[in-house]
Protein backbone atom coordinates (compact mmCIF):
# COMPACT_ATOMS: atom_id res chain seq x y z
CA UNK A 1 0.00 0.00 0.00
CA UNK A 2 0.89 3.53 -1.02
CA UNK A 3 -0.47 6.41 1.66
CA UNK A 4 -0.24 9.74 0.66
CA UNK A 5 -0.33 12.73 2.91
CA UNK A 6 0.02 16.59 3.19
CA UNK A 7 0.54 16.41 6.79
CA UNK A 8 -0.14 19.40 8.73
CA UNK A 9 1.34 18.24 12.19
CA UNK A 10 0.40 15.02 14.11
CA UNK A 11 -3.19 15.42 14.16
CA UNK A 12 -6.17 12.62 13.69
CA UNK A 13 -5.28 11.80 10.12
CA UNK A 14 -1.97 11.18 10.99
CA UNK A 15 -2.30 8.82 13.72
CA UNK A 16 -4.96 7.06 11.43
CA UNK A 17 -2.30 6.38 9.00
CA UNK A 18 0.19 5.48 11.74
CA UNK A 19 -2.00 3.08 13.45
CA UNK A 20 -3.22 1.19 9.56
CA UNK A 21 0.64 0.72 8.92
CA UNK A 22 1.28 -0.68 11.74
CA UNK A 23 -1.43 -2.87 11.89
CA UNK A 24 -0.96 -4.31 8.54
CA UNK A 25 2.58 -4.69 8.73
CA UNK A 26 1.93 -6.52 12.09
CA UNK A 27 -0.22 -9.03 9.39
CA UNK A 28 2.26 -9.30 6.93
CA UNK A 29 1.61 -6.49 4.18
CA UNK A 30 3.94 -3.35 3.25
CA UNK A 31 3.27 0.29 3.07
CA UNK A 32 4.72 3.05 2.15
CA UNK A 33 4.14 6.32 3.52
CA UNK A 34 4.82 9.54 0.78
CA UNK A 35 4.89 12.64 2.89
CA UNK A 36 4.16 15.77 0.77
CA UNK A 37 6.72 18.40 1.68
CA UNK A 38 7.60 21.71 -0.06
CA UNK A 39 10.85 21.71 -1.59
CA UNK A 40 12.69 23.50 2.05
CA UNK A 41 10.48 21.74 4.71
CA UNK A 42 12.43 19.91 7.63
CA UNK A 43 11.12 16.79 8.56
CA UNK A 44 7.48 16.36 9.64
CA UNK A 45 6.39 15.19 12.65
CA UNK A 46 4.37 12.31 11.09
CA UNK A 47 7.77 11.55 9.05
CA UNK A 48 9.43 11.54 12.35
CA UNK A 49 6.87 9.21 14.23
CA UNK A 50 7.03 6.75 10.79
CA UNK A 51 10.89 6.18 11.14
CA UNK A 52 10.38 5.73 15.19
CA UNK A 53 7.92 2.46 14.36
CA UNK A 54 10.16 1.26 11.63
CA UNK A 55 7.71 2.24 8.92
CA UNK A 56 8.64 3.15 5.30
CA UNK A 57 8.26 6.91 4.57
CA UNK A 58 9.28 8.71 1.80
CA UNK A 59 9.05 12.42 1.40
CA UNK A 60 7.87 14.56 -2.04
CA UNK A 61 9.20 17.75 -2.45
CA UNK A 62 6.42 19.57 -3.77
CA UNK A 63 5.44 23.47 -4.13
CA UNK A 64 1.96 24.77 -2.73
CA UNK A 65 -1.25 24.48 -4.29
CA UNK A 66 -2.17 22.02 -7.30
CA UNK A 67 0.99 20.37 -9.26
CA UNK A 68 0.97 18.62 -12.59
CA UNK A 69 4.78 17.87 -11.85
CA UNK A 70 3.98 16.72 -7.94
CA UNK A 71 1.01 13.94 -9.33
CA UNK A 72 3.56 12.88 -11.86
CA UNK A 73 6.42 12.05 -8.94
CA UNK A 74 3.20 10.39 -6.98
CA UNK A 75 2.58 7.90 -10.22
CA UNK A 76 6.34 7.29 -10.37
CA UNK A 77 7.04 6.12 -6.48
CA UNK A 78 3.75 4.28 -6.94
CA UNK A 79 5.25 2.76 -10.12
CA UNK A 80 8.72 1.79 -8.48
CA UNK A 81 7.32 0.71 -5.00
CA UNK A 82 5.13 -1.50 -7.16
CA UNK A 83 2.06 -0.58 -5.32
CA UNK A 84 -1.39 -2.46 -5.47
CA UNK A 85 -3.10 0.21 -3.56
CA UNK A 86 -3.09 3.92 -3.39
CA UNK A 87 -4.56 5.34 -1.14
CA UNK A 88 -4.79 9.50 -0.51
CA UNK A 89 -5.34 11.18 2.95
CA UNK A 90 -6.47 14.75 2.64
CA UNK A 91 -7.90 16.88 -0.08
CA UNK A 92 -4.59 18.07 -1.49
CA UNK A 93 -3.36 13.96 -1.81
CA UNK A 94 -7.49 13.08 -2.86
CA UNK A 95 -7.22 16.20 -5.60
CA UNK A 96 -3.70 15.51 -6.86
CA UNK A 97 -4.27 11.51 -7.67
CA UNK A 98 -8.14 11.98 -8.50
CA UNK A 99 -7.42 14.21 -10.78
CA UNK A 100 -4.85 12.20 -12.55
CA UNK A 101 -6.01 10.14 -15.35
CA UNK A 102 -6.97 6.31 -14.34
CA UNK A 103 -4.97 4.72 -17.09
CA UNK A 104 -1.88 6.71 -15.91
CA UNK A 105 -2.10 5.37 -11.93
CA UNK A 106 -0.77 2.08 -11.59
CA UNK A 107 -2.78 1.01 -8.67
CA UNK A 108 -6.86 1.29 -7.51
CA UNK A 109 -7.31 4.44 -5.73
CA UNK A 110 -8.69 4.78 -2.69
CA UNK A 111 -9.57 8.16 -0.97
CA UNK A 112 -10.29 8.83 3.04
CA UNK A 113 -12.34 11.23 3.59
CA UNK A 114 -11.11 12.14 7.61
CA UNK A 115 -13.17 15.55 7.69
CA UNK A 116 -13.59 18.90 6.42
CA UNK A 117 -12.49 21.66 8.45
CA UNK A 118 -14.77 23.67 5.62
CA UNK A 119 -17.30 26.13 7.03
CA UNK A 120 -18.98 27.88 4.39
CA UNK A 121 -17.88 31.26 2.63
CA UNK A 122 -15.65 32.33 -0.11
CA UNK A 123 -11.61 31.34 0.74
CA UNK A 124 -9.05 29.54 -0.19
CA UNK A 125 -9.56 26.02 2.10
CA UNK A 126 -13.52 26.33 1.06
CA UNK A 127 -12.29 26.35 -2.84
CA UNK A 128 -10.09 23.54 -2.09
CA UNK A 129 -12.52 20.99 -0.32
CA UNK A 130 -15.27 22.20 -3.12
CA UNK A 131 -12.83 20.73 -5.93
CA UNK A 132 -11.88 17.81 -3.45
CA UNK A 133 -15.74 17.00 -3.15
CA UNK A 134 -15.78 17.04 -6.86
CA UNK A 135 -12.29 14.47 -7.78
CA UNK A 136 -13.75 12.46 -5.11
CA UNK A 137 -15.67 10.52 -8.08
CA UNK A 138 -12.85 9.57 -9.53
CA UNK A 139 -11.46 7.30 -6.73
CA UNK A 140 -12.59 3.56 -7.48
CA UNK A 141 -13.37 3.35 -3.67
CA UNK A 142 -14.26 6.54 -1.13
CA UNK A 143 -13.77 5.79 2.81
CA UNK A 144 -15.87 7.79 5.35
CA UNK A 145 -14.51 7.45 9.14
CA UNK A 146 -17.99 7.44 10.08
CA UNK A 147 -21.75 7.04 8.73
CA UNK A 148 -22.51 10.83 10.07
CA UNK A 149 -20.50 12.16 7.57
CA UNK A 150 -22.72 11.27 5.04
CA UNK A 151 -24.74 13.87 5.83
CA UNK A 152 -21.77 16.52 5.46
CA UNK A 153 -22.74 19.42 3.31
CA UNK A 154 -21.49 18.40 -0.31
CA UNK A 155 -20.80 14.73 1.13
CA UNK A 156 -24.39 13.54 0.65
CA UNK A 157 -24.74 14.44 -2.55
CA UNK A 158 -21.89 12.21 -3.55
CA UNK A 159 -22.60 8.63 -2.16
CA UNK A 160 -22.79 5.67 -4.49
CA UNK A 161 -21.64 2.26 -4.43
CA UNK A 162 -18.10 2.71 -4.52
CA UNK A 163 -18.23 4.45 -0.70
CA UNK A 164 -17.91 2.92 2.53
CA UNK A 165 -17.62 3.84 5.87
CA UNK A 166 -14.80 2.24 8.26
CA UNK A 167 -14.40 3.97 11.59
CA UNK A 168 -11.04 5.02 12.82
CA UNK A 169 -9.60 2.92 15.66
CA UNK A 170 -6.38 2.83 18.55
CA UNK A 171 -4.73 0.04 19.51
CA UNK A 172 -5.94 -2.45 22.23
CA UNK A 173 -2.76 -2.07 24.04
CA UNK A 174 -3.65 1.52 25.09
CA UNK A 175 -7.31 0.75 26.23
CA UNK A 176 -5.71 -1.66 28.57
CA UNK A 177 -2.96 0.53 29.87
CA UNK A 178 -3.67 2.33 32.82
CA UNK A 179 -0.62 4.15 32.98
CA UNK A 180 1.08 7.14 30.68
CA UNK A 181 3.95 5.68 28.42
CA UNK A 182 6.84 6.35 30.92
CA UNK A 183 9.12 7.99 28.28
CA UNK A 184 6.62 10.73 27.87
CA UNK A 185 5.55 11.77 31.25
CA UNK A 186 3.72 15.14 31.41
CA UNK A 187 5.86 18.69 31.47
CA UNK A 188 6.44 19.80 34.96
CA UNK A 189 4.88 22.69 34.53
CA UNK A 190 1.67 21.52 33.29
CA UNK A 191 2.00 19.12 36.41
CA UNK A 192 1.98 21.47 38.54
CA UNK A 193 -0.54 23.67 36.97
CA UNK A 194 -3.08 20.93 36.96
CA UNK A 195 -2.22 20.38 40.59
CA UNK A 196 -3.19 21.62 44.26
CA UNK A 197 -6.49 20.40 44.41
CA UNK A 198 -8.01 22.07 41.48
CA UNK A 199 -10.53 20.89 39.08
CA UNK A 200 -9.02 20.67 35.79
CA UNK A 201 -11.06 20.56 32.56
CA UNK A 202 -8.92 19.68 29.08
CA UNK A 203 -9.25 20.15 25.49
CA UNK A 204 -6.73 18.73 22.67
CA UNK A 205 -6.50 20.22 19.46
CA UNK A 206 -5.08 22.02 16.36
CA UNK A 207 -5.93 25.99 17.66
CA UNK A 208 -7.84 26.69 14.47
CA UNK A 209 -11.89 28.42 13.83
CA UNK A 210 -13.48 24.86 13.47
CA UNK A 211 -12.28 23.29 16.92
CA UNK A 212 -14.26 26.37 18.75
CA UNK A 213 -11.59 27.32 21.60
CA UNK A 214 -13.29 30.35 21.68
CA UNK A 215 -16.84 28.85 22.84
CA UNK A 216 -15.23 26.65 25.06
CA UNK A 217 -12.92 29.71 26.89
CA UNK A 218 -16.42 31.72 27.38
CA UNK A 219 -17.96 28.62 28.92
CA UNK A 220 -15.09 28.31 31.23
CA UNK A 221 -15.31 32.17 32.36
CA UNK A 222 -18.94 31.36 32.89
CA UNK A 223 -17.77 28.34 34.73
CA UNK A 224 -14.98 30.04 37.42
CA UNK A 225 -17.68 33.66 38.29
CA UNK A 226 -18.91 30.51 40.68
CA UNK A 227 -15.72 28.67 41.45
CA UNK A 228 -12.22 29.50 42.05
CA UNK A 229 -10.97 26.14 41.82
CA UNK A 230 -11.38 25.66 38.37
CA UNK A 231 -8.86 25.79 35.64
CA UNK A 232 -8.10 24.72 31.67
CA UNK A 233 -5.87 23.50 29.41
CA UNK A 234 -5.52 23.44 25.80
CA UNK A 235 -2.83 21.32 24.39
CA UNK A 236 -2.15 22.58 20.64
CA UNK A 237 -1.02 25.17 18.43
CA UNK A 238 -2.30 26.85 15.41
CA UNK A 239 -3.52 30.21 14.10
CA UNK A 240 -5.91 31.15 16.37
CA UNK A 241 -3.36 31.09 19.29
CA UNK A 242 -3.28 35.41 19.46
CA UNK A 243 -7.30 35.23 18.98
CA UNK A 244 -7.34 33.09 21.70
CA UNK A 245 -4.85 34.49 23.97
CA UNK A 246 -6.74 37.86 24.17
CA UNK A 247 -9.76 36.18 24.60
CA UNK A 248 -8.14 34.73 27.62
CA UNK A 249 -7.16 38.30 29.07
CA UNK A 250 -11.09 39.91 27.87
CA UNK A 251 -12.20 37.34 29.93
CA UNK A 252 -10.51 37.51 32.87
CA UNK A 253 -8.82 34.36 32.69
CA UNK A 254 -5.05 35.06 32.90
CA UNK A 255 -3.79 32.48 35.46
CA UNK A 256 -6.84 30.20 34.80
CA UNK A 257 -5.92 28.98 31.59
CA UNK A 258 -2.88 27.16 30.39
CA UNK A 259 -2.11 27.11 26.73
CA UNK A 260 1.01 25.26 26.58
CA UNK A 261 1.25 24.26 22.59
CA UNK A 262 1.79 21.56 20.82
CA UNK A 263 2.02 18.18 22.20
CA UNK A 264 2.93 14.58 20.19
CA UNK A 265 2.42 12.77 23.47
CA UNK A 266 -0.99 14.21 23.71
CA UNK A 267 -2.96 11.45 25.63
CA UNK A 268 -0.58 10.71 28.33
CA UNK A 269 -1.60 14.41 29.55
CA UNK A 270 -5.75 13.21 29.55
CA UNK A 271 -5.27 11.71 33.09
CA UNK A 272 -4.32 14.85 34.36
CA UNK A 273 -7.57 16.02 33.42
CA UNK A 274 -11.35 15.75 35.04
CA UNK A 275 -13.79 16.85 32.34
CA UNK A 276 -12.50 16.51 28.70
CA UNK A 277 -14.02 18.94 26.46
CA UNK A 278 -14.43 18.76 22.54
CA UNK A 279 -16.38 21.77 21.55
CA UNK A 280 -15.75 21.35 17.56
CA UNK A 281 -18.28 23.00 14.87
CA UNK A 282 -17.26 19.77 12.77
CA UNK A 283 -15.85 16.61 13.20
CA UNK A 284 -15.52 13.44 11.48
CA UNK A 285 -14.68 11.15 13.59
CA UNK A 286 -11.69 12.49 16.31
CA UNK A 287 -9.06 10.22 17.63
CA UNK A 288 -8.56 12.21 20.27
CA UNK A 289 -12.10 11.59 21.50
CA UNK A 290 -11.70 8.01 21.62
CA UNK A 291 -8.28 8.19 23.49
CA UNK A 292 -9.92 10.46 26.40
CA UNK A 293 -12.95 7.37 26.38
CA UNK A 294 -9.86 5.03 26.76
CA UNK A 295 -8.20 6.74 29.59
CA UNK A 296 -11.55 6.66 31.33
CA UNK A 297 -12.18 10.76 31.52
CA UNK A 298 -15.98 12.02 31.34
CA UNK A 299 -16.54 13.84 28.58
CA UNK A 300 -18.23 16.68 27.07
CA UNK A 301 -18.57 16.93 23.31
CA UNK A 302 -21.31 19.13 20.89
CA UNK A 303 -23.00 16.96 18.37
CA UNK A 304 -21.27 17.16 15.40
CA UNK A 305 -19.92 14.20 13.06
CA UNK A 306 -19.55 11.05 14.46
CA UNK A 307 -19.43 12.47 17.98
CA UNK A 308 -23.00 11.62 18.95
CA UNK A 309 -22.80 7.63 18.08
CA UNK A 310 -19.44 7.23 19.09
CA UNK A 311 -20.86 8.84 22.93
CA UNK A 312 -23.72 6.28 22.02
CA UNK A 313 -26.36 9.21 21.86
CA UNK A 314 -25.18 10.77 24.98
CA UNK A 315 -25.30 7.25 27.18
CA UNK A 316 -21.30 7.71 27.23
CA UNK A 317 -20.84 11.49 27.52
CA UNK A 318 -22.50 14.93 27.98
CA UNK A 319 -23.61 16.31 24.59
CA UNK A 320 -24.72 19.95 23.56
CA UNK A 321 -25.43 21.79 20.31
CA UNK A 322 -22.12 23.37 19.15
CA UNK A 323 -21.12 27.06 18.76
CA UNK A 324 -23.81 27.34 22.41
CA UNK A 325 -21.39 28.25 24.81
CA UNK A 326 -24.34 28.49 27.41
CA UNK A 327 -24.91 25.26 26.94
CA UNK A 328 -21.65 24.09 26.79
CA UNK A 329 -21.00 25.61 30.48
CA UNK A 330 -23.92 23.94 31.78
CA UNK A 331 -22.90 20.55 30.47
CA UNK A 332 -19.59 21.11 31.85
CA UNK A 333 -21.14 22.42 35.48
CA UNK A 334 -23.04 19.10 35.48
CA UNK A 335 -19.70 17.26 34.71
CA UNK A 336 -17.93 18.84 37.18
CA UNK A 337 -20.45 18.75 40.18
CA UNK A 338 -22.55 15.27 39.36
CA UNK A 339 -19.65 13.20 39.95
CA UNK A 340 -21.09 9.92 39.68
CA UNK A 341 -23.00 10.69 36.56
CA UNK A 342 -20.05 11.70 34.99
CA UNK A 343 -17.99 8.76 36.10
CA UNK A 344 -21.00 6.65 34.63
CA UNK A 345 -21.06 7.80 31.56
CA UNK A 346 -17.27 7.57 31.56
CA UNK A 347 -17.63 4.08 32.00
CA UNK A 348 -20.32 3.29 29.60
CA UNK A 349 -17.75 4.02 27.01
CA UNK A 350 -14.64 1.86 28.68
CA UNK A 351 -17.17 -0.95 28.50
CA UNK A 352 -18.79 -0.78 25.11
CA UNK A 353 -16.19 1.04 22.49
CA UNK A 354 -13.13 -1.19 23.15
CA UNK A 355 -14.03 -3.32 20.57
CA UNK A 356 -15.52 -1.17 17.68
CA UNK A 357 -13.24 1.59 17.56
CA UNK A 358 -9.52 -0.85 17.82
CA UNK A 359 -7.38 -0.10 15.20
CA UNK A 360 -6.84 -4.03 14.95
CA UNK A 361 -11.16 -3.98 13.79
CA UNK A 362 -10.34 -0.79 11.32
CA UNK A 363 -7.37 -2.68 9.76
CA UNK A 364 -9.50 -5.68 8.45
CA UNK A 365 -12.01 -3.60 7.25
CA UNK A 366 -9.38 -1.69 5.35
CA UNK A 367 -7.77 -5.48 3.85
CA UNK A 368 -11.35 -6.42 2.79
CA UNK A 369 -11.73 -3.31 1.03
CA UNK A 370 -8.41 -3.27 -0.77
CA UNK A 371 -8.97 -6.83 -1.44
CA UNK A 372 -12.72 -6.30 -2.89
CA UNK A 373 -11.32 -3.35 -5.34
CA UNK A 374 -8.26 -5.34 -6.21
CA UNK A 375 -10.83 -8.29 -7.40
CA UNK A 376 -13.43 -6.16 -9.01
CA UNK A 377 -11.67 -1.87 -9.64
Amino acid sequence: MLHVIDSGGLYGAEQVLLELATEHRRLGHTSLIASIRLPRETEKPLERAARERDLAVAFVPMAAGPSVLGAFHLVRLAREWRADIIQTHGYKANILLGLTPKWLRPAPLVATVHGYTDLGGVHRMSLYHRVDRLVLRRADRVVLVHRGMATTRGLNRLHDARWRVIENGIPRAALASSLPDPSWLPDEDVVQFCGRGRVVIGAIGRLSHEKAFDVMLRAVAAIVRDRDDVVAVILGEGRQRQTLERLVQDLGLHGRVLMPGYRSNARNYLRLFDLFVLPSLTEGLPIVLLEAMQAGIPVVATKVGGVPSVLDEGRGGFLVEAGDWRALASAMRRGIADRSLASQLAAHSLATQSSRFSSQAMATRYLELYHEVASRG
